[in-house]
């Protein structure tokens, strides 16, 4: 009995310093979600300790001992966000180029939020607007990438002003969104359309892969 009494405590021990870990990432998760929910609603000034505790759940004084402050908190929650996402591969140039503009969707509409775009717009906190063009222009770079190759394989007419080209992508879900209120689903193969009506799978044969998957946030 004392062996087994001793196996068991054993046991304990080697599985107890586990769930701290996974508790530490279950609340890290709670805690930058509240964030990203707060700046996409409302923009980085309703970002606080106190609203981010009531969001999440977690308490105040658990918050504190990861970030000492708002400021914190905010940087770790951008710093989520920045990332520069790879193409799917066996995509056809068409489905190459709206995969992309998916990205400025999900960067504008769920990973950032509106508000936070206001708060960009009115320049509310210098120190958010530099984080957040920061996410942007990952994003962005992606596009461009995209674009250039389109125009290097003869898809795209070759004195294509790339930034240009991106600014105008970008502007259009901002463009559709304060005119509608919303973004229509077709969004982004109506831009493609416009802009690069020779990338039509009809024109161009049939796509060579697979549709394009969710884009990772």
């Amino acid at each position: 009995m004392v062996v087994d009494a001793e196996a068991g405590s054993a046991e304990s021990a080697s599985v107890s310093p586990r769930r701290p870990s996974r508790t530490r990432a279950g609340t890290e998760g709670r805690i930058l979600t509240a964030v990203l929910e707060l700046l996409r609603a409302h923009g980085p000034r309703r970002v606080t300790v106190e609203a981010v505790a009531a969001l999440s759940g977690v308490a105040k004084t658990t918050i504190y001992r990861r970030y000492a402050n708002r400021d914190e908190l905010l940087e770790a929650a951008l710093h989520s966000q920045v990332v520069e996402p790879c193409v799917p591969d066996g995509l056809c140039v068409y489905d190459r180029v709206k995969w992309t503009l998916e990205l400025i969707r999900a960067a504008l509409a769920s990973d950032m939020g509106m508000g936070s775009v206001s708060a960009i717009l009115t320049d509310q906190d210098p120190d958010f607007t530099e984080s957040f063009r920061e996410i942007i222009n990952a994003r962005s770079k992606v596009v461009g990438d995209v674009l250039r190759a389109a125009v290097e394989s003869g898809a795209v007419r070759e004195d294509l002003d790339i930034d240009t080209a991106v600014s105008m992508l970008v502007g259009s879900y901002l463009g559709a969104y304060l005119r509608h209120g919303k973004v229509d689903a077709t969004w982004a193969d109506e831009v493609v359309h416009i802009m690069c009506p020779e990338l039509e799978p009809d024109s161009v044969g049939p796509p060579s892969g697979p549709a394009p998957g969710p884009v990772p946030a």
